[in-house]
This record gives C-alpha cells, structure tokens and sequence, in this order.
C-alpha cells in the first residue's frame, strides 16, 4: 500500500464532504414519485426527503473524526454534526408520536423504526439536549417488542388522529408491508445502547438474540431496505460485538464477508465491483480482517474515488414496493455520492490507522 496515495485520497474526501456539510448536504435529497393512480392520497406526487440520510452521514462522519488526528477536522465534523442535529430535531413530526417519517409528507407512509434510531444515535452524540424528543417515540417501540425480541418497523400510535391511523394503516397493508426488518432492529438496540446502555441493557440483550436468530446459515442478513450484504451485515454485527455474547454469530457473519471479497479486492453489488460495498464490508470486517485484505480493498476503493474527492453514488436504499402483496418487486433505490463519500472516508481513515499500527 501506497501510504501517500492514501493520505491524498483521504484529503481530498474530506474537502468533498465538508464542502458539503457546509452546504447542509443537498446532494442527500431523495426524490420518488408516488401516483395517484396507483392508490396515493397526496397533494403532491412528488416527494423528497433528506433527513434519515443526513442523519446517517452526520453519524458516520463523526466515527470518520474520531480516527482523524487532525484536530481541524474533528472540530468541523462536530460542528456539522451539531448542525445536522438541529435539522433533524426541527424534522420531528408535529401530528405524529412515531417521530419521524422517511418521507414526511407522505400520508400513506408511518413515521418509521429506522428514522428514529438514526436520530437518536445523532442526538446522543452530537446534541444531547435534543435526546428527550425520541422519548415518546422510543416509548411507543418498546410497548410493541414481540416475545421474539423484534419490533415493528411502522410506528403508529393509539394517540394519532384516527383518520391518520387508518391512512397509514392502508399505505403498510397496500404499500410498505408489515414485516419486522432484521437490519432496522439492529440499529433500533444500537441505538438504545448508544444512548443509555445501562437503562436499556435487557431490552438490547434480548434484540442481540433477535438479530442472532434472524442470522442466516450462511453467516448473512436479508436486509429489507438496503441493497448488497454489507450494510446489513454492519448493523447487525455491530450491535453483537456491543453486547458480546453471540461470538459464533460474529464468527460465521466474519466468515461470509471474507468469502466475498473478489480477486480485484472489492465486493460487488448486481455483480460488479461497488466502492462503497468494499467499504461497508471493510468496516463491518473490522479488527477481523488481515492485512493483505485491507490493502487490496483500500486499492480498489482508490480505484473508483473521482478527481473531485468523492465516488458515484451507489446504491444503498432499497424499496421493494411488492411485497405488501407478496410480490418481488419492483425494487426503487436511492444512491448518493455524498453518503458513498462518508462511508469510504470512513473507511479509508479505519485502514490508515490499523496499517500505520502495523508498519
């Protein structure tokens, strides 16, 4: 590994995502259409939202300054990061206890699981102050946990305005189904461990065991809202080394992850090599994965990262509005350079640090 190379790449990402930042992240906004003819009530069908990716990228960016020396980059992210908070705080749906909702003008669509743990890992980090408003969302999930560990994606609470239940109970019935999702959950128990791991150690142990059980027999996730295996692998992996206690868990996932490494040094997405694929299955990998897997997967990152600093946006969220109804498909995603710029920033960073302790 070229150590130069890597210092430049890393350099020049970080211009790309601060230049961002300080713009409040535009690139991250997802826009979708949603007919009318296709069952929507809505007075626009055009929706765009950015909040749960903002979230996310604010996250992933602090992990991305907690690996940085450079003091003046710390300093930046976490202003960005307080920045975002407060955006997302002033997202918080005023008519719905759920919290937050991926698109909130959408009136078929619930405030969801996975908007809220987002937030409340942001808050917890960046703007403590900002905790106390996923109280009652945090509450809501909670009184729903099954006996199996698993909470419901869709947060609907007996206290919404009967004619916004009965809206968002069509839209999951007709549109989102009603499915519990393995990868929200595992960041729903990350997040509660985040933000008092103490007060929530039962009900995260007993998710820990939900995730572990939902674990395939080849070490992997189905994750339902997120393309590729990586993503889903990280959550889930994540939350079991926290709680340390599913340690064959970790070792089959490890297992699968390595196997998916191609000669080229990347893991691929639709069969073809993906830069942000390579860097979610780096960073899930972790402390588990040896040195010459590292160098081939930061060479092949480097490979895909533009003149400008970032890389194409890959694919990351996913939407299968089939399978209400049973069906497969079709699949929308949403891809963002931006998102793809934190994940591999992040990694790149991750890499720098375990090579340099090995040099």
């Amino acid at each position: 590994m070229r150590h130069r190379e890597l210092d430049s790449a890393i350099e020049s990402a970080k211009s790309y995502v601060l230049a961002q930042a300080r713009e409040g992240f535009p690139e991250t906004c997802h826009v979708m259409f949603f007919p009318r003819r296709a069952g929507f009530r809505l007075l626009r069908e055009r929706q765009a939202s950015d909040v749960f990716a903002r979230s996310v990228v604010a996250s992933v960016l602090l992990d991305a300054a907690e690996l940085d020396e450079d003091a003046s980059f710390q300093r930046a992210i976490a202003d960005a990061a307080r920045r975002e908070a407060s955006y997302v705080a002033a997202a918080r749906l005023a008519d719905r206890a759920g919290g937050w909702s991926y698109f909130p003008d959408l009136p078929e669509l619930p405030p969801d699981l996975d908007s809220l743990s987002a937030a409340l890992i942001l808050f917890a980090r960046a703007a403590p102050e900002n905790v106390s408003l996923c109280d009652e969302p945090v509450r809501l999930a909670l009184e729903n946990v099954r006996s199996t560990g698993a909470v419901e994606t869709w947060l609907i609470s007996p206290k919404d305005d009967p004619r916004l239940q009965r809206t968002m109970r069509r839209g999951v019935t007709r549109f989102w189904g009603n499915e519990t999702d393995v990868d929200v959950c595992a960041r729903f128990y990350h997040a509660l461990r985040v933000r008092d791991s103490a007060r929530h150690s039962e009900s995260v142990r007993r998710g820990a065991e939900y995730v572990a059980g939902r674990q395939r027999a080849d070490g992997a996730w189905e994750a339902s809202w997120y393309h590729g295996q990586a993503y889903g692998a990280g959550l889930c992996l994540s939350l079991l080394r926290a709680v340390g206690t599913r340690e064959e868990s970790v070792r089959r996932a490890v297992e699968f992850l390595r196997a998916g490494q191609h000669v080229d040094g990347g893991w691929t997405v639709f069969g073809e090599t993906d830069p942000q694929e390579t860097a979610l299955a780096l960073w899930a990998l972790g402390d588990s994965a040896p040195e010459p897997v590292i160098e081939k997967a930061i060479a092949c990152i480097l490979d895909y990262q533009t003149r400008e600093g970032h890389w194409k946006g890959s694919p990351w969220i996913q939407m299968n509005v089939g399978r209400a109804r049973g069906l497969s498909g079709p699949t929308l995603s949403y891809s963002s350079a931006t998102v793809t710029a934190a994940f591999c920033l992040r990694t790149l960073l991750w890499a720098r640090r375990r090579l340099s302790t090995r040099s």
